[in-house]
């Protein structure tokens, strides 16, 4: 007994295409891209240090260029200090009063800083926002803030001036996702 052999030799091409077809591999498409992403993320750290100046009266006879200067306070890792300038930081700014933040042992370290003043009952006479600056070790702050209003403003009636120092310190990483 015998196979039946007897297929057209168009039946028994189909047949071995129809074999083969199952071991072929997929014609190559067009190039797949390599895609890759990656996320900036910005973290902050707030902290708020409030400087209280006593004897304002004593203390705005102090020469121009000298300061007064809070307790160091750390914000996001960092040590920070104000420099309170009664009769401005140098001869031009006599003035005015300035107002410097101070970083300590920074090196490329992002931040920006808010100044208040505020009234024996804490409450919000007077606000200025920094814009971001990068401390390398160095102070940045506002020598055009003026006295007189300071003074006609109430702040010092009872000889104390309060000072609400807020610090945001910026850092940023990179997250690269696969």
């Amino acid at each position: 007994m015998g196979a039946n052999f007897n297929m057209t030799s168009k039946k028994r091409n189909n047949v071995l295409i129809s074999f083969f077809e199952r071991f072929r591999r997929p014609a190559k498409t067009s190039a797949v891209e390599n895609v890759t992403s990656s996320t900036a993320i910005v973290e902050e750290a707030t902290g708020t240090h409030v400087f209280k100046i006593e004897k304002f009266s004593v203390q705005k006879l102090n020469t121009k260029g000298r300061y007064i200067q809070s307790a160091i306070f750390s914000v996001g890792g960092q040590d920070w200090n104000l420099m309170y300038y009664p009769n401005g930081h140098n001869q031009a700014k006599k003035g005015y009063a300035s107002l410097y933040l101070a970083g300590y042992k920074t090196n490329n370290v992002a931040a920006y800083w808010t100044c208040t003043v505020l009234n024996k009952k804490g409450k919000e006479l007077w606000k200025r926002e920094s814009s971001i600056f990068t401390f390398n070790g160095n102070s940045w702050g506002y020598h055009d803030y003026v006295d007189k209003w300071i003074l006609e403003s109430g702040v010092s009636k009872d000889d104390c001036l309060v000072l609400k120092i807020t610090v945001t310190v910026v850092k940023e990483s990179l997250q690269k996702c696969v």
